[in-house]
């Protein structure tokens, strides 16, 4: 990207088809939840996913874990079932087999291959950091639509199959309400127009100079041949057709948190400063996290927090799970009363959610086992 602007963007909600609207409330089932940590056996090694886990997948039968160093540019694979250490692998930084100058996401595409995506390139590699193929996700591979200017991709991307991925548009001087299809072979892309939804105008925050523009974030699952699209501003959810657009729109009823943030900020502030502090006043309301599907119980979770104020810890927290099945019918929800920190990275493997954890330099987790009853 070639201007020196931070971009924050939102989910906003479209449509080129029909929508249909559902109120889906409370199911009433019960839940439970044991809690338990488990720490990976390093070998003596240093970790940096113990620090964080920015750049991750799971291999597809979810048992191991893939993490890469930004530092040292190496790939740590871990060990979920025997919870320990199995390689660190370095890739290169330099010459045909280069990974990007800065790694954005990690995707894990089974037969031992992975895509990495990163500013100046994206590509698919080898576990052992063999560079096998090009991925086009820079803009400047397809030609220009007229309808939007200076754009970008966003990294949250989905394959759609092995030829077509799909995400978000983000630009430096609007909000364009598109999402995109980019067919990665032909390198041509199609967009597919929504109609946003105005009410999540209203938790823009923009600084005239420099250009900064928060609007928060958004995430996307896909599941089956659609697309789930949730915010962190609302309890809402949204299915995707990505094939003709058409969308459900899903509204739940909480009863333990509000079922959006409010606006209690000023949409126009003059340094980043000023910034910080407005964005500050929306992340201390409620946050609804990313839905997390659980291919085994065949379950959605969902994790919400509020973090809690004048504490020395800024990130302690009050933590509730949301359950919904794979109609996505809302079955219950509740506070999660022994973990109180705001969620990391978390991701679900065997009926449980595990949740970056770090003690004392060494990578942990946090599961949390559910367990459903009528």
């Amino acid at each position: 990207m070639k201007k020196h602007y931070l971009i924050i963007l939102a989910f906003i909600a479209w449509s080129c088809g029909k929508s249909l609207d559902l109120d889906v409330k409370n199911q009433g089932a019960q839940l439970s939840i044991e809690q338990d940590t488990v720490q990976i056996d390093a070998k003596g090694e240093i970790l940096m996913a113990a620090v964080n886990m920015y750049v991750f997948d799971l291999s597809p039968d979810k048992n191991l874990l893939y993490s890469f160093n930004r530092k040292t540019y190496s790939l740590e694979i871990l060990d979920l079932v025997h919870k320990k250490l199995v390689e660190q692998r370095k890739f290169a930084k330099d010459g045909p087999d280069a990974v990007s100058s800065f790694p954005q996401r990690l995707i894990s595409l089974g037969n031992d291959q992975i895509m990495i995506m990163g500013f100046e390139k994206s590509g698919i590699y080898t576990l052992e950091g063999e560079f096998l193929k090009e991925i086009a996700l820079s803009p400047t591979m397809y030609q220009q639509p007229e309808e939007i200017k200076d754009f970008g991709f966003r990294n949250d991307i989905i394959f759609l199959n092995d030829s077509t991925v799909l995400t978000g548009i983000m630009s430096f001087q609007d909000i364009y309400p598109y999402l995109v299809k980019l067919h990665l072979n032909q390198k041509e892309l199609s967009l597919i127009k929504f109609e946003p939804i105005k009410g999540l105008e209203k938790f823009k925050i923009e600084v005239e100079r420099p250009k900064i523009i928060y609007t928060g974030n958004f995430n996307l699952v896909k599941f089956g041949d659609k697309i789930l699209i949730s915010s962190n501003f609302f309890n809402d959810a949204y299915i995707l057709n990505p094939e003709n657009g058409e969308y459900t729109h899903l509204t739940f009823t909480s009863e333990l948190t509000p079922n959006a943030k409010t606006t209690s900020h000023k949409p126009l502030v003059s340094t980043p400063d000023e910034l910080s502090e407005e964005m500050k006043k929306l992340s201390q309301q409620i946050e609804f996290g990313k839905w997390l599907w659980d291919e085994k119980e065949k379950l959605f979770y969902r994790l919400s927090f509020y973090k809690l104020p004048d504490q020395e810890i800024e990130e302690l927290a009050n933590v509730y799970l949301t359950v919904f099945d794979q109609e996505l019918n809302m079955l219950v929800e509740k506070k999660i009363s022994g973990y109180q920190k705001v969620p990391g990275t978390y991701f679900v493997k065997d009926g449980a959610i595990w949740i970056h954890e770090n003690i004392e330099d060494e990578l942990a987790f946090v599961r949390l086992k559910i367990s459903l009853s009528p």
